[in-house]
């Protein structure tokens, strides 16, 4: 299994008064081998290699599988103070990392004073690859981008190493970016420490390193009760005297990193929640400021068809009174033609009936076509629409039927021509999904019912019985044309006794000598 990490060498470029500590960051891209150890009798050795941020170091490991858990003793040579990379580095934390990205601390690496170290751990992975980090305190959930060692496979590593492209994610250098304010260090030279008093120093630097990290993630405000506990350890630490309590002081002020790095934890989770939560509700806003436009748009047309209808009655009103007039004018005419004796001009009655006689009357097939062109033409201003022998049939491209949003479209442009069809008795529908050739049959199918199926679900909220509506999938069996994005579709074929059964193009032609 592979590992791959970004490592980044740094130079850390700060003087005697600088407030912020400067880096140069180099990223580079490299993989680390880890093995699946399983359920193995004998131990096995692994080594550890440096990476170009410590290329002497070295180092080699005794890794065991025993009854619920799997044992590591590594051990470290050539390894210089931490502090190389930057005075917030204090310690080394040797890492596992499990196949799917997950890093586990699983202790920190003192040295002594040959720059040499040991770790003593165990882990319940049976996958994992090692590595070692520079990190800032050693109760660190996660391992920071100063990367300098990394295990290798020996030509005696009892495991299976099988090739694994998986990432975990490193700790951006940034994050330890901040200036520690106290007393300048004694100069080289100064009076020298004992190990406990050395240990007792440490660890209350990496505690106030923690803590400023935790205040830096904003534990102020989001975990102000863990990161003033973390406080007060801390204090109560540094009031303790290294030469006589040093276990103490260390055993505190390790309480006091521990608990700043779960403020820091918790900090960043609910910052995270909150920035989640303010993105939902300005979703929501927007949706909310959508719809109030999609009804005062609405709105907006209701008011104008009902002045357009208001014009178009007052329009007739005027017409019919204008043919009111015109036949007022014409009865005067036809009595001034009576006085002189002039021949009366053809009663209008007969003139109406021979109009009559010339007009055949309306017939059901006539009333049919007349329906079938009056739903086609609502059917047609939601989506295209072809008035076929099979029936009426209506085309959806499936961009819209892929999300929510897009049903909803299709839902809002049928709703205002869909209520004709759902009050025929003898309605009948038939939704045929189509898709392109772009992947299996088994797919191809499966894609096209469900596009259909997602297109009945909105003719059966509209009223139409579920009974009337036939589904089919046809896969890409009946393309359009060569372009696939024209071919995933679904048609809705819309056909009743009430429109006929011939299209409106279609009729017979009397042939007479």
């Amino acid at each position: 299994m592979m590992f791959r990490a970004a490592f980044v060498s740094a130079v850390f470029v700060c003087g005697a008064l600088c407030q912020q500590p400067i880096y140069r960051v180099t990223v580079v891209q490299r993989t680390t081998p880890a093995i699946n150890y399983g359920h193995r009798n004998a131990p096995t050795k692994i080594d550890f290699r440096g990476t170009p941020l410590m290329p002497s170091a070295h180092g080699d490991a005794t890794i065991e599988d025993k009854r619920g858990a799997v044992t590591i003793d590594a051990k470290f040579s050539d390894v210089p103070a931490p502090s190389r990379y930057g005075a917030n580095y204090l310690t080394y934390v040797l890492w596992a990392i499990s196949p799917e990205g997950r890093a586990h601390n699983l202790g920190e690496l003192v040295l002594n004073g040959s720059d040499k170290g040991r770790v003593i751990a165990s882990t319940q992975l049976q996958a994992f690859a090692l590595i070692v980090t520079a990190e800032p305190y050693f109760s660190v959930s996660q391992p920071s981008d100063a990367v300098v060692l990394e295990n290798a496979i020996r030509p005696d590593t009892v495991g299976s190493v099988e090739q694994v492209n998986a990432t975990y994610e490193l700790l951006p250098r940034k994050e330890f970016t901040y200036t520690l304010n106290g007393p300048p260090t004694s100069p080289v030279g100064g009076p020298p420490l004992s190990m406990g008093e050395y240990e007792a120093v440490l660890a209350i630097y990496q505690a106030q390193n923690a803590i400023q990290i935790a205040q830096a993630a904003g534990a102020d405000r989001y975990a102000p009760e863990q990161l003033g506990r973390a406080q007060d350890l801390l204090n109560r630490a540094r009031g303790m005297s290294p030469k006589s309590l040093s276990s103490d002081v260390v055993a505190t002020a390790r309480e006091a990193a521990q608990i700043a790095e779960d403020a820091r934890t918790l900090a960043s989770r609910r910052a995270q929640q909150e920035q989640t939560a303010a993105e939902q509700q300005q979703v929501v806003n927007e949706r909310q400021q959508a719809a109030q436009a999609r009804r005062d748009a609405e709105l907006s047309r209701e008011q104008a068809r009902v002045t357009t209808e208001e014009a178009r009655a007052q329009a007739e009103a005027a017409k019919a009174e204008a043919s009111r007039a015109a036949m007022a004018a014409e009865q005067a005419r036809a009595s001034v033609d009576v006085q002189i004796q002039r021949p009366a001009p053809p009663p209008p009655v007969v003139a109406s009936a021979d109009r009559m006689a010339s007009q055949p009357p309306a017939t059901e097939e006539s009333l049919e076509r007349d329906n079938r062109i009056r739903l086609m033409r609502y059917l047609n201003s939601a989506f295209p629409t072809l008035d076929t022998p099979r029936g009426l049939v209506m085309t959806i491209p499936d961009s819209l039927l892929t999300t929510q949003a897009g049903i909803q479209a299709v839902r809002n442009r049928l709703a205002p021509v869909i209520r004709d069809f759902a009050a025929m008795p003898r309605l009948q529908v038939a939704v045929e999904g189509h898709s392109d050739a772009g992947s299996t049959e088994a797919v191809r199918l499966n894609s096209s019912e469900s596009l259909a199926a997602a297109v009945r679900n909105v003719l059966v909220g509209f009223g139409i019985s579920p009974d009337k509506i036939a589904i089919r999938g046809y896969g890409d069996t009946r393309p359009l044309g060569p372009v696939r994005e024209t071919n995933r579709r679904v048609e809705v074929v819309f056909s009743s006794d009430d429109i006929g059964k011939n299209a409106s193009w279609d009729r017979g032609y009397p042939l007479s000598r």
